[in-house]
């Protein structure tokens, strides 16, 4: 992949490597992202160095929030309770929502002063069996309209879905 090559070339070797189904319009950042390291390097990358950019910029950020754990209760709608290690300390916050995913982002607007919409979601398992990990995307978009992807992996698809909230959260705060 060169700074020439298409944000589809990228999808499909990150696709057919490594078995990532990006949503379309992650699709699109991600190859802007990869062709300016390919700009600024001004090297052809491997599907290695791609992979590498791609966990790096995009899978299971943990900083400045590190999610630790997180439970779920159904009553009235669902509750999150997630533990959180940020700046060294460690709490654990409550939120309230329609859904798992929602609780969990409601719980991080509430108690990190963040507002933002959760406006894409979409997982997959990464290979198959019954111990395949799980990959979900999630987009947020900020009150400026600016939109962020996150990417989290996990054997567990509400792990890994909460991990890719967390990546976005922390994109945001970078």
């Amino acid at each position: 992949i060169n700074s020439q090559s298409g944000k589809g070339g990228i999808g499909y070797i990150l696709e057919h490597n490594y078995g990532f189904h990006l949503p379309a319009k992650m699709r699109e950042e991600v190859g802007y992202r990869i062709k300016a390291v390919s700009d600024q390097t001004h090297e052809e990358l491997s599907p290695t160095a791609i992979l590498e950019i791609f966990k790096t910029d995009y899978i299971n950020i943990s900083s400045p929030i590190e999610l630790l754990e997180c439970h779920f209760t159904q009553e009235n709608g669902i509750s999150s309770a997630i533990t959180i290690k940020r700046n060294g300390e460690i709490k654990t916050y409550h939120g309230k929502g329609i859904g798992r995913l929602d609780a969990v982002a409601n719980a991080i607007m509430k108690h990190f002063d963040i507002d933002f919409s959760l406006i894409s979601y979409e997982e997959h398992a990464l290979q198959v069996g019954s111990n395949s990990q799980a990959c979900a995307y999630v987009c947020i978009e900020d009150s400026n309209k600016n939109i962020t992807w996150g990417a989290g992996i996990h054997t567990d698809i509400m792990d890994s879905s909460v991990a890719a909230l967390i990546s976005a959260v922390n994109k945001t705060q970078q």
